[in-house]
């Protein structure tokens, strides 16, 4: 059975998608007040002893780690991880005064 993972990008903190343990299935944009905030990447688990590299940048230094896909919270399926993309970002389509969205990208690997 596939497992599913999900990454995120921020300004100071990167998640690197290239990785052949990793297929990419869906990305979006988080935004918040109209401002991008984040970016949440859903990745299907090829390889269960891949490293994700992980950097930050913290009073101009960046610091790298490679986490094993292991310690990453899996789901079993797709939208089991849409739901707690859903639940992070507190989308609700019925609410037209939310200040958070999400936005689907065409290109997954975006």
């Amino acid at each position: 059975m596939a497992k599913f993972i999900l990454l995120t990008n921020k300004d100071t903190f990167q998640t690197d998608l290239n990785n052949e343990g990793l297929e990419i299935v869906e990305t979006y944009n988080f935004y918040f007040f109209n401002k991008l905030r984040a970016k949440y990447t859903i990745a299907k688990v090829l390889d269960e002893k891949a490293k994700i590299k992980m950097s930050e940048e913290y009073h101009g230094k960046e610091y790298v780690n490679y986490i094993r896909v292991k310690f990453f919270e899996h789901f079993d399926t797709i939208e089991e991880v849409r739901e707690e993309l859903y639940e992070i970002a507190d989308k609700n389509d019925s609410d037209k005064f939310s200040n958070s969205k999400l936005v689907k990208l065409e290109n997954a690997s975006a």
